[in-house]
């Protein structure tokens, strides 16, 4: 399961959970119903439990649609392990800074 915690005002977002196959399409969906569409964003990632090659996908797609503007923020072990066996960390560029969970 993921709860997501998004502020428009700030364009943040809060990961909690799992980001796999079977929730990529809730945040998607979240994603796509702004108005107006984000023109930058922070995804806290800290609190991800479990991530999956969808989870990694979308944050990939993610990183395509807004490039720089897209800061991904307080890693989790599990992301970044993902980041790690799939060599993306310099593909998103971010600190990679462990959260204190």
């Amino acid at each position: 399961m993921l709860d997501i915690a998004f502020n428009p005002e700030q364009s943040t977002l809060q990961l909690m959970g799992a980001l796999t196959i079977y929730e990529v399409g809730q945040l998607q969906a979240l994603i796509n119903l702004q108005q107006p569409p984000l023109r930058t964003l922070t995804v806290d990632l800290a609190a991800v439990e479990e991530v999956d090659t969808a989870g990694v996908q979308l944050l990939m797609a993610l990183r395509q649609w807004l490039g720089d503007a897209l800061v991904l923020i307080n890693h989790s072990t599990a992301v970044i392990e993902l980041f790690d066996l799939y060599q993306l960390v310099p593909y998103f560029g971010d600190d990679i800074v462990l959260s204190h969970h």
